[in-house]
């Protein structure tokens, strides 16, 4: 299996978040919206279903442990009002540009693919960082055993976008979140994490988590599908 480059750096900057007002854009809905909306053409509105805590830049990870690297900065976080889920979007999405494909040898296409890999993998116990001896690179590992791929007609009609990633995490009720707050609602309430990554060829990756009670679980395509049109890439936006 090919090897797993995860975007680690996003730790570093994490460092200097709670120390600043701001990192990208102010710590507000009207702000992450038109972040997204002019720097990479994704637009969104909130589902009337849900109500926003007001949290921002919030790192998460797949495992409380120094040595496991895998996970991402979220924020907004927003709770349902029946409070049987919490849903997590992205601080940024994830996006390489052309310099960093080349002098890095990521493409954007990939990114799905490597990064649920790495958390899985994680989740599972096979996998620290890039490097580690503590890898399990033998086992053996089918990312479709894991991972609902949607591609055609639905992703264009819902989201604009090419194809969308949908897992189940392994053991859930181990993930962190670095806000205590929040950390301290999921590990009361909510034992369950699904991944959500939306795709659009050339653009940005949306990666969202929804993480659910035992009665939210059971609902769960219905969770889902309330962000069915409240995400859209627009087909005019082009990089600078």
């Amino acid at each position: 299996m090919k090897k797993i480059y995860l975007f680690i750096a996003v730790f570093t900057l994490s460092m200097n978040v709670f120390s600043q007002e701001k990192l990208w854009y102010e710590k507000n809905i009207s702000a992450h919206k038109s972040y997204f909306e002019n720097k990479y053409g994704i637009t969104y509105t909130i589902p009337a279903t849900v109500k926003e805590l007001d949290k921002f830049y919030v790192m998460w990870k797949v495992r409380n442990d120094p040595a496991k690297h895998a996970g991402y900065m979220y924020g907004p976080i927003f709770l349902s009002k029946d409070k049987e889920c919490i849903v997590a979007f992205p601080a940024q999405p994830h996006f390489v540009s052309e310099q960093e494909n080349e002098r890095r040898g990521i493409i954007n296409s990939n990114f799905p693919r490597r990064q649920i890999t790495g958390e899985i993998k994680t989740a599972l116990g096979l996998y620290y960082h890039y490097g580690s001896s503590l890898n399990n690179d033998a086992a053996k590992f089918d990312f479709n055993d894991y991972v609902t791929i949607i591609a055609g007609h639905k992703p264009h009609e819902i989201f604009n976008a090419d194809s969308i990633f949908i897992y189940d995490l392994p053991s859930a009720d181990s993930v962190y979140f670095f806000d205590e707050s929040i950390e301290k609602m999921r590990k009361e309430k909510y034992p369950y994490c699904t991944g959500i990554f939306i795709c659009k060829n050339g653009r940005a990756t949306m990666d969202i988590k929804i993480f659910f009670t035992k009665k939210g679980k059971k609902k769960q395509n219905r969770y889902i599908e309330m962000l069915n049109k409240h995400i859209w890439y627009d087909d005019k936006f082009h990089y600078e």
